[in-house]
């Protein structure tokens, strides 16, 4: 599953998902992002955001890791009766 928008600054491209999220005391969010998890940085928003209103302030990298299919898996079904 793919995780939450989480703002890092207000500028164009820094809106990323959030592969890993640590929730502080005090309400603040440290985030390691999709598109580089080797960052961590802190949240400028306090509430996770479903869909970012702007969309130019969407990472790219991020938005290309949303749309990457995860690797095929069989799907194993069972009969209930």
């Amino acid at each position: 599953m793919i995780g939450p928008w989480f703002v890092r600054t207000v500028g164009d491209g820094d809106t990323h998902r959030a592969r890993t999220e640590h929730w502080t005391a005090d309400g603040r969010a440290q985030i390691r992002p999709i598109c580089d998890p080797t960052t961590l940085f802190t949240a400028l928003n306090r509430e996770p955001v479903a869909v970012p209103y702007y969309d130019d302030h969407r990472c790219p990298g991020c938005l290309a890791a949303a749309h990457t299919r995860a690797p095929y898996r069989p799907r194993h079904l069972a009969l209930v009766r």
